[in-house]
């Protein structure tokens, strides 16, 4: 059994022996530690036998260096602090936890940006983790090796360094691309490394559209959500959709972003227009006949998979769609939860509302009433189906899809009647930055180190000896 976690200074001294670590003696009470006993001291999967002396005087927990440097333990040049749990069973004593986050890319040219893109919010779960005695660090896949414990990552003390820091009890895979993750020793980490260490990763891979709507397809509680959709093969498909729907949107399976997204719709005067989703100006191409748009289409499909859905009328402020994006993140308990729900509203003259597209963001509750939903419906009531169908097709995607996720971009559409359709769900949601004028952690971020923090069997801290309960959530073989 895991006692609650208690956050404590890590002194490194060299008055000890380098198999000795001192503790309070109040700090042994609380984690329930026997006297006189010699236990292992953990930090990520490094471990090493130590003897336990007391201290009546003496806050936070005492080693020597050689035994800080057998275990890789960074020395920073803030004071470290970090969480303690004692684990009855295996009579360990653990520090952290040690997390890290897979990312694609590192410069040496800009440390204030260090990781591109990310970086802000790679400072932001720094932030998050200091409150809560844990330690990250971040790597690219050319950090991993074949065979050790250690690797190099970069850690943020005062300023962005790069250390040799033990592997981590649990790694956040947060890289950007199918080409990235389909790396070589990416996959070691992932099929082999992780397992013989019993190292969690979570978020392991991406998702495609065809495949979140073939395991749902059939799931009880989530179908009624489901617009008609199918891989794109054939004209006949396409015939039939246009036929049946007047409107169809066509989806590259492997695409994010909104990137490559086409709407084809059949026009009053019996032609067909083809628009795409772009960030300036879009300009419909118009043809006489549906098989002549499929031509101009057709070496597209040759090259990549697409998806057709069909075409749903959406709630729209103005002229522009509005959809919904749900985060939902598993948390400290490791269950799923509501993290936000919001309204993106597209960009003029875009039929797609991601912000990568001109797409802006507002609550739920402000966007309802500037759209065009039956204004019998009430606003409140959508927003709370909203959270509780993204919640059900999260919990139904854990049950069925393969591998280890802990949060879902989950996008949603209402249509002027008020019913709820899936767009699509994104396995790795953008982490944009936060706002400048905030100083404050995101929820998501906070939700991020209570999961880590579930995976390696630290309870979740509500206060300073806050008791919650946790269990070990081992990933799915």
């Amino acid at each position: 059994m895991l006692k609650s976690k208690t956050i404590v200074p890590i002194h490194v001294v060299d008055s000890l022996s380098p198999d000795t670590i001192v503790i309070s003696e109040e700090l042994m009470k609380q984690q329930g530690i026997p006297r006189a006993q010699h236990i292992s001291l953990q930090f990520g999967v490094a471990k090493q036998s130590v003897h336990l002396l007391p201290d009546h005087k003496k806050q936070g927990l005492s080693m020597h260096s050689r035994l800080a440097q057998l275990l890789s333990i960074p020395q920073l040049k803030k004071e470290l602090k970090l969480a303690l749990s004692y684990q009855e069973q295996q009579t360990t004593l653990k520090l952290g936890p040690l997390i890290a986050v897979m990312i694609n890319k590192e410069t040496t040219d800009n440390l204030e940006q260090p990781f591109g893109n990310i970086s802000a919010f790679c400072l932001e779960l720094v932030e998050a983790c200091v409150k809560n005695g844990t330690f990250v660090y971040f790597f690219t896949p050319q950090a991993i090796t074949t065979y050790g414990t250690v690797m190099s990552g970069w850690a943020y003390d005062e300023e962005w360094r790069k250390l040799i820091l033990p592997l981590p009890e649990v790694i956040y895979n947060r890289l950007p691309n199918r080409k990235a993750e389909g790396q070589l020793q990416v996959q070691k980490l992932i099929n082999e490394t992780s397992r013989y260490y019993d190292i969690s990763i979570f978020n392991e891979r991406f998702l495609d559209k065809h495949e979140v709507f073939d395991i749902l397809a059939d799931h009880e509680a989530v179908k009624q959500y489901l617009p008609e959709s199918e891989l794109l093969t054939s004209y006949e498909q396409l015939e039939q959709f246009i036929n049946k729907h007047r409107v169809a949107y066509v989806k590259p399976i492997q695409g994010s972003l909104g990137r490559g997204i086409i709407r084809i719709t059949a026009q009053p005067n019996s032609t067909f227009s083809l628009e795409r989703a772009i960030t300036t100006n879009q300009k419909a191409n118009n043809f006489t006949s549906l098989k002549r748009l499929y031509q101009v289409l057709k070496p597209q499909l040759a090259k990549r998979k697409y998806q057709i859905q069909q075409g749903l009328s959406l709630i729209q402020h103005g002229r522009r769609p509005v959809d919904f994006r749900a985060l939902v993140q598993k948390n400290g308990q490791g269950h799923w939860s509501i993290t936000s729900v919001v309204a993106r509203t597209a960009g003029n003259d875009n039929f797609v509302a991601n912000l990568a597209r001109g797409g802006s963001i507002d609550s739920v509750l402000n966007t309802l009433p500037l759209t065009n939903l039956d204004k019998h419906i009430s606003y409140d009531t959508i927003k709370h189906s909203l959270k509780a169908i993204a919640l059900t097709i999260a919990n139904a995607l854990d049950e069925r899809v393969d591998g280890h996720f802990a949060e879902f971009g989950v996008d949603l559409a209402v249509d002027v009647q008020g019913d709820i359709w899936l767009i699509e769900v994104n396995s790795k949601p953008s982490k944009v930055n936060r706002s400048s004028l905030s100083k404050k952690i995101r929820p998501s971020v906070r939700m991020l180190v209570a999961y880590a923090n579930h995976l390696s069997g630290f309870r979740e801290r509500r206060h300073s000896h806050g008791k919650v309960k946790s269990r070990r959530n081992r990933r799915k073989d």
